[in-house]
């Protein structure tokens, strides 16, 4: 039971660093990436994550889907919930690209962080909940 908690944490860490993706149409991803850049970008995602996601879900699912075993505690670099530091990076690719990187994989992050039943909404809620 351990051993497949750490190797969901360690797939999640993989699909968050994990460069080739395709999940929405391009034209949503678009629109998104314009509508929420950095600078004044950082307020309107937070702001888009407060009326469109519903980060304490976001929160329970991080917790139960395996997020939280690579995530808490930075494995291979992996972003923890709210360190600004390394989210901003991220936030300024624009919200559909992170989302892009966690449904698809990214670096040693495999999709969906190897637990493919997670939905993308859920997604969705937990990159919501990691940035709040």
């Amino acid at each position: 039971m351990r051993s497949k908690i750490l190797t969901i944490l360690f797939i999640l860490v993989i699909i968050v660093f994990n460069g080739n993706q395709k999940v929405y149409a391009d034209e949503t991803n678009k629109s998104q990436d314009k509508k929420y850049h950095l600078n004044s970008q950082e307020v309107d995602i937070k702001t888009m994550i407060e009326k469109k996601y519903n980060v304490s879900v976001g929160k329970k699912k991080y917790e139960t889907a395996g997020c939280s075993g690579c995530h808490d505690n930075g494995i291979l670099g992996a972003p923890k919930p709210g360190q600004k530091e390394l989210w901003t990076t991220r936030i300024a690719k624009g919200w559909g690209a992170i989302v892009k990187n966690v449904v698809s994989g990214f670096n040693k992050m495999p999709p969906k962080g190897g637990n493919e039943s997670i939905s993308d909404i859920d997604i969705e809620n937990i990159v919501a909940y990691m940035i709040s």
